[in-house]
């Protein structure tokens, strides 16, 4: 799909419709998932608190998001693993680009904050980031955070995103991802890894769903997707709970509780899903007397050329 009016208008169809629906899922796996969640009952947790921290490769600036936390219905599954688990068959049962090297993943970043009890450092606002990611990251991509809503004159601003060399790594490209391993102990270091660069020193378990967090901020393909929820389930310190996504959809939350806030305070830093497909819907970060932050990235659809206003943008120095 070449043509930015067509990405516009397919985008803007679906907006309001969960993707992929449960009744586009494969017959085999809607039984399978009829069997799992039939006659359980969740037995509601304490809700804690989460931390406010920007969620790596989000866009920084977001808005008020609203939290609802309930006793999920008869029908949920018994567990935050079992959550995770069916998670990981959605992502391999619903229908996925396979993208070329050579072109671009184009999709949304959206996200929300508001503080709690005044505090200054968290700045109400609701944030759109339209972004076009090179697949292998050779070509330069691009970035139009548009206006908050909260701000309407001010706050956009378009930028390329230009690979840097010999500045270590970076983010993982979706063609890194896609090499990446699906056996789950070869994958549990990477994921890791990848977390210790947000949270060295911190146990195994820390850093390694700060990687899944940090990964899952962006398209990742299918089959690593799957064995990174299957991975998330066995971590300990998961809870279940019912959360709304950033568009204020009810889903299914999988939340763990650490101490990294602000100062060494309590955090909950949760995954959120569509309560009947389990696909992945965004995230949500929330700490006690500071502030919360809900965010989604969309589903990617596929480009072969930036938009031709992309030609008037400046290029930014290497970050």
């Amino acid at each position: 799909m070449n043509d930015q009016t067509d990405l516009t208008e397919l985008r803007d169809l679906f907006a309001d419709k969960p993707y992929p629906t449960a009744d586009r899922l494969a017959p085999a796996r809607a039984a399978l998932l009829a069997e799992a969640r039939t006659k359980r009952r969740f037995r509601p947790r304490a809700v804690g608190v989460r931390r406010l921290v920007p969620a790596a490769g989000l866009v920084a600036a977001m808005a008020a998001g609203v939290i609802v936390v309930q006793t999920v219905n008869s029908s949920a599954p018994a567990s935050a693993a079992e959550v995770l688990r069916l998670a990981a068959e959605a992502a391999t049962a619903a229908p996925w680009p396979q993208p070329r090297d050579d072109q671009y993943l184009h999709y949304e970043r959206i996200a929300e904050s508001h503080s709690e009890k005044g505090v200054r450092n968290v700045v109400p606002r609701h944030n759109t980031g339209e972004v076009w990611q090179s697949v292998d990251g050779s070509r330069t991509g691009l970035h139009w955070h548009k206006p908050a809503k909260t701000v309407p004159r001010g706050g956009e601003y378009k930028e390329l995103l230009i690979r840097c060399a010999g500045r270590g790594s970076g983010s993982p490209t979706y063609a890194d991802l896609r090499e990446w391993p699906v056996d789950r102990e070869q994958l549990r270091r990477k994921l890791a890894e990848r977390g210790d660069e947000m949270v060295s020193g911190t146990d195994m378990a820390t850093r390694t769903w700060y990687g899944v967090r940090s990964v899952l901020g962006g398209p990742v393909p299918p089959a690593q997707q799957a064995a990174i929820f299957e991975i998330a389930a066995t971590l300990p310190g998961i809870e279940m709970e019912e959360l709304k996504d950033v568009s204020g959809k009810p889903g299914i939350a999988v939340t763990r509780v650490d101490n990294l806030g602000p100062g060494g305070t309590v955090s909950r830093e949760s995954l959120i899903f569509d309560k009947t497909s389990y696909v992945l819907l965004g995230g949500q970060d929330f700490v006690p007397g500071q502030g919360r932050e809900v965010w989604s990235v969309t589903r990617p659809q596929l480009t072969d050329t930036l938009p031709a206003w992309s030609k008037t943008v400046k290029r930014k120095s290497c970050a």
